[in-house]
């Protein structure tokens, strides 16, 4: 891994970067709504049926070819109402979906950080301000940033720009903010489209993270591929 030098700024996505996503939580949700209405419907099936919704609006959400041709914002919440609504429909149940939607934004703000968020954002906050960039509702995005041990010098969410990643916009607006450069700027993420994509066209270097693979390093064309915020840590020492 050939040295770098130290940005001036590591900007971080929130969910399952440095705080975790719990799917098993998600489940257990879904299966609690069927046991309060008691709906004749396997946890599994409600859970897919509800995804693969949520799916088609995050793909429909950005227009990368045609930026000003997106549809209108939406935040997490609304969107997660809109797709309960047609499950509801779909299965015919008589349900408020704005009241589902609400405690999955709920649910979504109990996740907790992984274990080396904390240690390893003050640490490397001694060599760079340290911010953040995600696809989230303020609703959830505070709470779970509140669990962490770290005052972060920048935080920006989705709902509050009116924007989602990749959009190129969301990164600019951060630059512009703290005036900054693309190029003097870290990203890292968990999503090639999102987060790779997106913060590369303004310039940022992008590190995609894997927490799922143990302990490997590579770098790529268009990213360094991690596993860990210590990895992270030891490249900004120039240590790898």
């Amino acid at each position: 891994m050939k040295k770098t030098d130290n940005p001036k700024f590591i900007i971080f996505d929130c969910f399952e970067t440095i705080v975790n996503n719990d799917l098993s939580a998600w489940k257990n949700l879904f299966g609690s709504f069927i046991d309060e209405n008691k709906w004749e419907i396997e946890t599994e099936k409600l859970w897919e049926l509800w995804k693969s919704k949520e799916i088609n609006f995050r793909e429909i959400r950005t227009n990368l070819k045609d930026l000003n041709s997106n549809p209108p914002f939406k935040s997490y919440e609304k969107a997660w109402s809109d797709c309960f609504k047609k499950v509801f429909e779909e299965l015919k149940f008589n349900a408020n979906p704005d009241e589902f939607a609400r405690r999955c934004v709920i649910n979504m703000g109990k996740n907790k950080p992984y274990e080396d968020t904390s240690e390893y954002l003050n640490k490397l906050s001694r060599h760079s301000k340290i911010g953040i960039i995600s696809n989230a509702d303020n609703d959830f995005l505070n709470p779970v940033l509140k669990n962490i041990d770290f005052k972060f010098d920048y935080v920006l969410s989705s709902e509050t720009a009116k924007l989602y990643k990749p959009d190129r916009r969301i990164f600019s607006i951060f630059l512009k903010e703290n005036k900054v450069q693309g190029e003097d700027c870290w990203y890292v993420g968990d999503k090639e489209y999102d987060d790779v994509l997106g913060s590369s066209s303004v310039g940022m270097k992008p590190f995609l993270i894997n927490r799922s693979v143990y302990n490997e390093i590579m770098e790529k064309n268009e990213y360094v591929s991690i596993s860990n915020l210590i990895q992270l840590d030891k490249l900004i020492k120039n240590k790898i």
